[in-house]
């Protein structure tokens, strides 16, 4: 018990006493959602279904959507980087549980070496040549006392699984980008081909009023105007084909391919289903959207890479062992005599070095506020993307009712300008104004179908997608 006492006392004045100017650590942030989406969601829910399908791009039921974002999902350059970080994160947190085992560290060396006769050695050693032969393996283990390898192991793992879920929201960001390109894409498609269609409308509208014109039945003021709206409808359908254009290049860039491969995509179309809503969510579903749990993750690996900097303001022993063959004669260099070994624990005492790990732990304890910052600043994001769409999702249902209300009002008005054009009560200018009043309107419908889709993409996106199939991490 006496030898054991200089021991223990040396060990507890050796410790490194803790900074007391550390800030103190800021809170995660865990907005409630739950009024505000079940106010938002139940306004526009179609059935009582709990979660969103596992893939939830099926569920607008469009073969060439899925086939999309499957190809992307397999060959997109940023998701194959999201790939490769996790791969990097698998082989760091594989070094960090080998550095807490047993380290071993094999030399061997040779070397001619020639002694001054006026050396430390008289001769006849010195002045003489000799070969120096060795051969050692060391071996370390650090007894973790104070928890330090524990601790960057599970840094090491948070990390592993933060880059897990950055794949994961790599995967959904790509999904929901793909989607909504698709839809916006075939909303521009859809005008362009009303667009020319009201061009056509408007033509046979000159056409007449410059008839009419000739023979002196008008003055020169409606033909002026006609040729404006065919001005107004070129300029417009150059602008959405110019649109349309982009948009497959676009599509073709998020799918891993170049443009020219892009001519080859398929036509898009707007006639898919309008998926149903959740009624209800986890009450977690914020912690499962993958880019708020890599944060997550992200946060409490700060946290554990900040309790290692802490295990170093006190002493650690390590154990070392060294065995090998030294010989000034290469010939006698397996034998017996040749053998060499040495045995010891190694005392590390940090009591010189505070300001050193003072610095180091306040770098530790910022790295951690500033992850909880960002975790923070993502969490409130996410809920506001979240109610956002919910409340567009709302929106557009009122809106699409009204639009199609009106777009049936224009039908009406045009059947009876037809009808009266046919008894002679309407001049047949009176039939195209109403036929270009109808293909306007449809225009509109393209417009607020195609937002109505793009509504649900966001939505999804907002709430995690495939995450909220996951079962919550233990």
């Amino acid at each position: 018990m006496k030898r054991l006492l200089p021991s223990v006392f040396l060990v507890f004045i050796g410790c490194a006493e803790l900074p007391h100017d550390l800030p103190a650590r800021p809170a995660l942030k865990a907005p409630e959602t739950a009024t505000t989406l079940s106010a938002l969601s139940n306004t526009s829910a179609d059935t009582d279904i709990p979660l969103l399908q596992e893939h939830w791009w099926t569920s607008f039921g469009l073969t060439n959507l899925d086939r999309l974002i499957e190809t992307a999902l397999q060959d997109a350059p940023d998701l194959a980087a999201a790939q490769a970080r996790l791969r990097t994160a698998d082989q760091a947190e594989r070094l960090a549980r080998l550095d807490a085992q047993v380290h071993y560290e094999t030399d061997a060396s040779i070397a001619r070496e020639h002694l001054s006769k006026n050396g430390l050695f008289p001769p006849p050693i010195g002045g003489s040549t000799f070969t120096q032969t060795d051969i050692t393996e060391n071996l370390s283990y650090t007894l973790d006392w104070w928890g330090k390898n524990r601790a960057l192991i599970q840094a090491a793992g948070n990390e592993r699984q933060a880059a897990r879920d950055e794949a994961d929201a790599v995967r959904q960001t790509l999904a929901a980008a793909v989607a909504d390109t698709y839809f916006t894409w075939a909303d521009v498609e859809a005008r362009l081909a009303a667009a020319r269609a009201l061009t056509q409308s408007h033509r046979k509208e000159h056409a007449l009023l410059k008839a009419r014109f000739d023979l002196g039945l008008d003055s020169a003021q409606p033909l002026i105007d006609a040729r404006k709206k065919l001005d107004l409808d070129e300029d417009w359908t150059r602008s959405l084909d110019y649109l349309a254009r982009a948009l497959r290049y676009r599509m073709s860039a998020l799918i891993g391919s170049d443009p020219d491969h892009a001519a080859s995509l398929p036509m898009p179309e707007l006639d898919a289903r309008l998926p149903a809503l959740p009624a209800r969510l986890p009450l977690d579903w914020l912690a499962r959207r993958p880019d708020v749990a890599a944060l997550r993750s992200q946060v409490e690996a700060a946290s554990d890479r900040s309790a290692a900097a802490k295990a170093d303001f006190y002493p650690n022993l390590d154990l070392r062992m060294m065995i090998g063959l030294e010989t000034l004669d290469l010939s006698k260099l397996f034998q017996a005599n040749s053998l060499s070994a040495s045995i010891g624990p190694a005392l590390h005492l940090p009591i010189f070095n505070r300001q050193t790990l003072s610095a180091k732990l306040g770098m530790r304890e910022a790295d951690y506020a500033a992850s909880v910052a960002v975790y923070n600043r993502t969490i409130l994001e996410a809920a506001r993307q979240a109610a956002d769409a919910y409340a567009l999702i709302a929106s557009l249902e009122h809106r699409s009712q009204a639009q199609r209300l009106a777009l049936h009002e224009t039908e009406q008005t045009r059947s009876l300008a037809e009808q009266r054009r046919q008894i002679g009560l309407a001049s047949p200018l009176d039939a195209l104004e109403a036929n270009s009043a109808v293909l306007a309107q449809r225009m509109n419908e393209i417009e607020v179908q195609a937002a109505r889709l793009r509504a649900r993409v966001a939505l999804f996106k907002a709430l995690g997608g495939d995450a909220l199939h996951k079962d919550p991490a233990p």
